[in-house]
């Protein structure tokens, strides 16, 4: 018995949606303005970006290696990392817009769009867990800000980027299962 292909529902966009409102919020709100939230900020800048990313990769690779039917899930890492890497580093070469410290490297955000790929993807094989997705990218976007690394409208644009490509990538690498092969 073959099951229809599955196609992208609307709802699967409220997350990254949801996240870059939360975002604006906790960029804009005083309460994150003080020196505890730097010292978070610095945290969430490195050691949760490097954690996460990992995970992530890991969690995709584990599961297409464990079900035949999803075995897609081991191209979605390497295509993840060279498709973010080729389309921030091309945006930032061709905008050259400064970062707050004046570095004409500022535009769109890699940490963001890294980690809304991989949150998209995620969200995608492990559905349940899509909040927490989406708070581990939020909270990596807005170290970018509150670590001065780069604007708000770069972070958002860079979440925007990385929901693209995570979406393309789940379109351009469906399962045997949604191909209806199986």
């Amino acid at each position: 018995m073959t099951r229809p292909p599955r196609r992208l529902a609307w709802p699967a966009l409220a997350w990254p949606a949801f996240a870059g409102l939360v975002l604006v919020f906790a960029v804009t709100h005083p309460l994150w303005h003080i020196r505890a939230a730097q010292l978070v900020g610095d945290f969430g800048s490195h050691t949760l970006y490097q954690s996460y990313i990992g995970l992530g990769a890991l969690l995709l690779l584990w599961r297409g290696w464990r079900r035949r039917d999803e075995r897609h899930l081991l191209w979605w890492p390497p295509a993840v990392a060279l498709a973010t890497g080729a389309c921030v580093e091309g945006l930032k070469r061709l905008t050259r817009l400064p970062r707050p410290d004046g570095d004409p490297t500022g535009f769109p955000s890699g940490h963001t769009s890294f980690v809304f790929a991989i949150a998209w993807l995620l969200t995608q094989t492990y559905p349940r867990w899509g909040l927490l997705w989406y708070a581990i990218a939020v909270a990596v976007g807005w170290s970018r800000i509150e670590g001065h690394a780069h604007f708000l409208y770069q972070v958002l644009c860079g979440a925007a980027l990385g929901t693209l490509i995570g979406l393309g990538i789940s379109c351009a690498l469906p399962s045997r299962r949604a191909q209806g092969e199986l």
